[in-house]
């Protein structure tokens, strides 16, 4: 038999393979309330076995894991969290990003169940999709996702703004959760919101800013973006977030109908995801799931959006990338001439 010597090391192909455990380990570490364990002090895995009904010897090798990759570290009682776990993944915390990681894996289940077939599928799926907006998760979901960096960074660019003070209207393009809406108006006390989103979502999203006393400040329209208009010389601001890139086949015409809708002096706030804001293979993923999904891209470059927006009458632009410690993408705002 010849031996045949290799010439490049088949270890980096080979850990793609451990490497997919990892996200199931930490949303079983979610389900076992471990990070919520280790809240109350250190433990160590016979501590956090005993106390969650689990084998000791396996519940260590997930933790080891967990430890490995940052998201514990190791203590001198065994584990403990990270900073970044003690914010994100502890339940009661404000920053609990456990519903927003566990609507990402619903989005994973046609990977894990069969990515050949959906990748061979002429059919999209978007309105399988669409329809999960109106879902109380999915939306709880990505209102814990904005509040993990986006909802934050929005809402500082945003009421800095030349002008917000004197802002009477505003609407939010796909609200959603309403969350973008609700801190904007907390910046402006005489600002009333208005939530243009799909006819399933629109009731849901008025009555979750109602129920957090927003009363008669925000109402919620039905719409849809690819082929309703809003108004037209209606509202001082307007925000897009993570809306338009499900319309990026058609931009040009979406962001005139957002533009259409400002008062002459008004601004427009643009906020998506742009390439090269997050490590290659994190956007690599991401795209794959957001075609999978039926939608064309999730990333829209700055001079794509900026150059949308200036054909349709916008200028004085305002950009922000996302820089740590803060994530939430690319930011871009300019005034109605």
């Amino acid at each position: 038999m010849a031996l045949v010597t290799p010439t490049t090391s088949f270890e980096p192909i080979e850990s793609i393979l451990y490497a997919s455990t990892l996200a199931k380990g930490l949303m079983a570490a979610l389900d076992l309330d471990i990070f919520g364990q280790l809240a109350q002090g250190d433990k160590s895995a016979g501590e956090l076995a005993a106390a969650t009904g689990t084998q000791p010897d396996r519940l260590e090798a997930l933790l080891d894991l967990l430890t490995a990759r940052g998201v514990l570290v190791k203590a001198a009682a065994g584990y403990a969290n990270s900073p970044a776990a003690a914010e994100y993944l502890t339940p009661d915390r404000p920053l609990y990003q456990g519903r927003a990681m566990a609507l990402n894996m619903q989005f994973f289940a046609p990977l894990e169940a069969d990515l050949t077939t959906a990748l061979r599928r002429k059919e999209r799926e978007r309105h399988e999709v669409d329809a999960a907006w109106a879902m109380e998760e999915v939306m709880e979901g990505t209102a814990g996702h904005a509040k993990s960096g986006a909802l934050v960074r929005v809402t500082r660019l945003a009421s800095a703004l030349p002008g917000f003070a004197a802002m009477r209207t505003m609407a939010d393009v796909g609200g959603n959760h309403g969350e973008f809406t609700m801190a904007l108006l907390d910046e402006n006390p005489k600002l009333v919101g208005t939530i243009f989103d799909l006819p399933h979502v629109a009731p849901l999203s008025e009555a979750r800013c109602r129920a957090r006393g927003y009363g008669d400040r925000v109402t919620a329209v039905s719409f849809d973006l690819r082929t309703d208009a809003i108004g037209k010389d209606a509202f001082d601001l307007a925000l897009a977030s993570h809306v338009l890139y499900g319309v990026a086949e058609d931009l040009e015409r979406s962001v005139g109908t957002v533009a259409t809708a400002l008062r002459p002096g008004g601004w427009m706030v643009s906020h998506h995801f742009a390439p090269g804001g997050r490590d290659a293979v994190s956007e690599a993923g991401q795209e794959l799931l957001t075609r999978l999904a039926g939608y064309p891209t999730h990333f829209l470059p700055l001079e794509t959006i900026k150059g949308a927006m200036a054909r349709q009458g916008l200028g004085d632009f305002v950009v922000e990338a996302a820089a740590p410690p803060l994530g939430g993408g690319l930011i871009v705002a300019g005034r109605k001439g």
